[in-house]
Order: structure tokens, then sequence, then C-alpha cells
């Protein structure tokens, strides 16, 4: 069984690449309204057949009622294009989930520190904490995790990070350093004010991560 990463990479480059073999042939305008026809058709359609593993689906089924409320307003297209590019910037030459290092980790909170956000990895995130940071961006990793979730300077089980700030610039630092954040809360989570996003070993969580260009 392939991983959810993978699977869900495929999805969205199958689909990109049979609607721009369509648009070639001249069989659907470049268009967002018949774009969002063709793609809404296909996942139905891969639903219906079954063409991915099972844990993909959830997802698909949620991009097939999107496209069906929205209309063109789906941007399926957009979605499909940043699900493609964040993967592919993060998996290795062959297309497979690459492991996530310690490195990683600490470049991210050394480059946010360097843009003046707020960053410990030396607290004890139990039910709670009330960190205050003055109105400044904050990041946090519990010391516990961030000491036990390693073997050998890999990543090896899921890494909260509480976040309060510039979702965006966070994102942007986590992406220059081939992390993947995936949300769990964007506010309320067991640090006050802050939401919990996670990173995953081999940035493979079962759900999609936070996307920069969607």
């Amino acid at each position: 069984m392939t991983s959810f990463s993978t699977s869900i990479h495929q999805v969205v480059s199958d689909a990109l690449a049979d609607l721009n073999e369509a648009q070639i042939k001249g069989k659907i305008p470049k268009n967002p309204l018949s774009e969002t026809h063709f793609l809404a058709a296909w996942t139905t359609n891969a639903i219906k057949k079954k063409r991915y593993e099972s844990d993909v689906l959830p997802t698909l089924t949620i991009w097939q009622r999107r496209a069906r409320s929205l209309g063109k307003n789906a941007a399926l297209v957009t979605t499909f294009t940043a699900i493609k590019t964040t993967y592919e910037h993060v998996f290795d030459e062959s297309l497979s989930a690459k492991p996530v290092d310690k490195k990683q980790i600490s470049a991210l909170c050394n480059q946010l520190i360097e843009e003046q956000w707020m960053v410990n990895t030396d607290l004890v995130v139990g039910e709670k904490l009330n960190r205050h940071s003055g109105g400044q961006a904050s990041l946090i990793i519990c010391s516990e995790q961030f000491e036990s979730n390693f073997e050998d300077g890999l990543l090896v089980k899921p890494l909260s990070l509480y976040i309060r700030g510039d979702l965006t610039e966070a994102l942007t630092a986590a992406y220059q350093h081939t992390l993947l954040l995936h949300k769990v809360t964007d506010y309320k989570s067991k640090v006050k004010y802050h939401g919990e996003y996670i990173i995953y070993p081999e940035n493979n969580g079962d759900f999609l991560p936070e996307l920069l260009e969607a």
C-alpha cells in the first residue's frame, strides 16, 4: 500500500494530465467553469471505479462536493496544481517521500528567530500551557517531543508545532526547509492563543498539508 502523500500526488498528477490532454485535443475549453466540470466528472469517475487507494477517497469526495456547490469558484485546477507542486518539493528525485531530520526543524526555528519570532523548544507542553509573547509571533515545540520523537536524527513520530502569528510566514519558512505543516487547529490548542500544526515523518500525514498557493 502506498502512502497518502504519494497516492494523492498521483491523483492530482493524473487529473491534470488528463485535463491537459483534453484541452490539447480541443475537447475542453480553457476556462474555469469548463475545467471545473471536467475535474468534477473526473473525480466522480475515479471514486466510482476505485482507481486509487482508499485513504484518498475522503479527499476526493470533498473535491466532488466542492465542485458541485461552488462551480468555477471551486478552483480545483489551482488546488490540484498547488498539491502537485508542494509534494514534488519535498519528495526525492524518484517522487518518493524522504525522511525529515532534526536539522530541518532546527533550521526552521532559527529562520523564524531571524524573522523576529519568539521560538521556544525548552518548555514541556502538558494539558495546558499559557505562554505570553507580548504580541510577538510565537512558535513553541514541546521539549519532550523535540527530544523523543527523533531516532538517529530522523523524525519517527509526529511533531506538534504551536503557532501564533502570520501563518503564511511560518508556512513559507517551513517550505524553504522542505517541511509541510498539517493543521490540527488554527487557534485553540494546548498552548493558549496558539494553533497546532504537525510535521509528520517523511512529511506524510493522512490528510493534506497547508498549501501556500491554494
